[in-house]
C-alpha cells in the first residue's frame, strides 16, 4: 500500500520504478488507487500501475461494486 510518491533513497522514483517492474515479472496483480487531487497532480499513481502491468482508479471511481469488478478482472487475469 502506497500514496505512489516515491520519498526513499537517493533516486526515489527510479527505485519504485524498478521494484514495480520487479513485482510485474513475478506476476503479483495490483490495483492502484490514485489518491491526488487538485490543480497539481505529478500522475506517479498512473505510472506505476502501468509499470505493475496493472488498473489504476481514482477516487472519484472507487465505489465497492467497481472495487469488486476489478479484484475479479485481476484475479482471472492472474489465474
Amino acid at each position: 500500500v502506497t500514496d505512489g510518491r516515491a520519498t526513499g533513497g537517493p533516486e526515489p522514483v527510479a527505485l519504485a520504478s524498478r521494484a514495480a517492474r520487479l513485482f510485474a515479472a513475478d506476476g503479483v496483480a495490483s490495483v492502484v488507487v490514485d489518491c491526488e487531487s487538485g490543480p497539481v497532480r505529478l500522475g506517479l499513481a498512473g505510472r506505476l500501475a502501468g509499470e505493475l502491468g496493472g488498473s489504476a482508479v481514482t477516487l472519484d471511481e472507487l465505489r465497492a461494486d467497481s472495487i469488486a469488478g476489478l479484484v475479479k478482472d485481476v484475479q482471472r487475469r492472474a489465474a
